[in-house]
């Protein structure tokens, strides 16, 4: 069985509001602030991506080969003074909510 692991940096942006991670389009589970999620998966390729309300991630197309760990760390973009532009960046995919292949 291969494996495709999730690590959520904790940050004050969305602190209280959980990611939900989609393959294939389809949500899998969702993840909390600082939380780490594991989900097995079969062989083969993924699309992934992090969503909260219509907001997105970018989206990840992976294959992941028999035995394979895949890990991805996702987040905000938005830090520090950047969390003032929180209202225009639900419009910006990968700045809301970003999801990177590690």
């Amino acid at each position: 069985m291969a494996k495709m692991v999730f690590e959520r940096e904790s940050q004050f942006a969305n602190k209280w509001r959980k990611f939900d991670i989609y393959i294939n389009d389809n949500k899998r589970e969702n993840i909390k602030d600082g939380e780490t999620k594991q989900i097995d998966v079969e062989p083969g390729e993924y699309i992934v991506k992090m969503q909260i309300d219509w907001v997105e991630s970018a989206t990840h197309k992976v294959q992941v080969k028999q035995d394979e760990t895949i890990h991805f760390q996702c987040g905000s973009r938005l830090k520090g003074w950047k969390v003032l532009k929180a209202s225009s960046a639900m419009n910006t995919v990968d700045e809301f909510v970003y999801l990177e292949k590690k």
